[in-house]
């Protein structure tokens, strides 16, 4: 009966909280001062460059990081404007993406520096918000149009930046004060590092800095191939980064998942009880329907690129499991492959701790 009375009271607590957050961000933010910003794309891929190059904000450049002087061309070709420049990665790190990060600031000359992911296609007003935003570090997150179950999951995922406590300073897009980035020394971390968002995240809640969400910048992104392995890489980096994290998340998601199962079986016994242990099912059903509302309206993407929200309603249980399969999954992974690179985690944090 508890376990129940705490699933339909959570399930209550969810869908109520939608109403504060869209309250919240009823307004969308004004720039008071548009101050020069650099903004650094590591590039292993296709970029869409013009999306990057015609941004609604006047003050700011583009620094391309690649690996080699052929992939330096082939941008080149591309650029239409002045404000981006293709640089050769040269510094050291742990990683290819770190090494280049690093790159880009060595050349960066604005005072707020922008993290980008070379797949994600910004809207006009994406930098303008990210900056207008931006107390100390303002970050937002991907979105996939398709497929629609990838959709949906990732929107469950979103949902969880509109908590301070729980968000993290996006590597796909997040902005912050230069003269933060020296204060975190984030070049000696860098260096010594895998993962670039999470541990800039970890050193700047460990100094108290908040980091702002700009659901008004979210950033559509191209799909991903392997869908199952790239979520269960997403919560396997969690894991280890933000442990207490993890273990809050699966402690809640693998216990309700278990209580929902068991509920089935109960409404034969008692289907009071039944239907309380079920109830975050139901509710999941209202609160896809309300992630679809509020990030569609929020979000500058025309409407027509969203999928109808009746997938989000009828999905929405279904990535619950699926986040509840990412990590357990997530148990068992000891070795991660990113960027055509393997990299062993035990080894990372063995490393990490000598």
């Amino acid at each position: 009966m508890a376990v129940g009375i705490l699933n339909f009271s959570g399930g209550i607590l969810s869908v109520v909280s939608w109403f504060f957050v869209r309250r919240r961000y009823n307004k969308k933010p004004i720039l008071k001062e548009e101050k020069k910003v650099s903004i650094i794309i590591p590039c292993k891929e296709e970029i869409d460059l013009e999306k990057f190059e015609n941004q609604n904000y006047n003050n700011y450049e583009i620094i391309i990081v690649v690996d080699s002087e052929e992939e330096a061309e082939e941008i080149r070709k591309k650029i239409r404007s002045r404000k981006t420049t293709v640089e050769i990665s040269k510094k050291i790190g742990k990683s290819g993406k770190n090494a280049a990060l690093l790159t880009g600031l060595e050349k960066a000359g604005g005072e707020i520096i922008v993290f980008a992911d070379a797949d994600i296609k910004p809207h006009k007003n994406w930098l303008y918000y990210l900056v207008a935003s931006l107390g100390n570090i303002s970050t937002t997150y991907r979105w996939y149009f398709e497929p629609p179950l990838l959709c949906v999951w990732n929107s469950a995922i979103a949902a969880i930046f509109f908590y301070k406590k729980f968000n993290f300073a996006w590597g796909g897009s997040t902005a912050i004060k230069k003269d933060i980035l020296r204060e975190l020394h984030i070049e000696d971390i860098w260096r010594n590092e895998f993962v670039d968002d999470l541990t800039l995240t970890k050193e700047a809640k460990r100094k108290g800095y908040v980091i702002e969400f700009v659901p008004f910048a979210i950033v559509e992104s191209q799909k991903e191939e392997e869908i199952f392995k790239w979520m269960n890489r997403q919560f396997a980096w969690v894991k280890y980064y933000f442990p207490w994290l993890w273990n809050i998340a699966f402690f809640f998601n693998i216990g309700m998942r278990v209580s929902n199962i068991v509920g089935i079986f109960f409404f034969f016994i008692n289907p009071f009880i039944g239907f309380l242990l079920f109830s975050p099912i139901l509710f999941d059903f209202i609160r896809g329907w309300q992630e679809y509302r509020v990030f569609a309206e929020l979000m500058e993407y025309e409407k027509e690129k969203f999928v109808s929200p009746i997938y989000h309603i009828l999905l929405r249980p279904l990535a619950s499991f699926i986040i509840s399969y990412n990590l357990l999954s997530s148990l068992f992974i000891r070795e991660i492959e990113w960027k055509g690179k393997k990299y062993a985690i035990q080894e990372v944090f063995q490393q990490r701790k000598a």
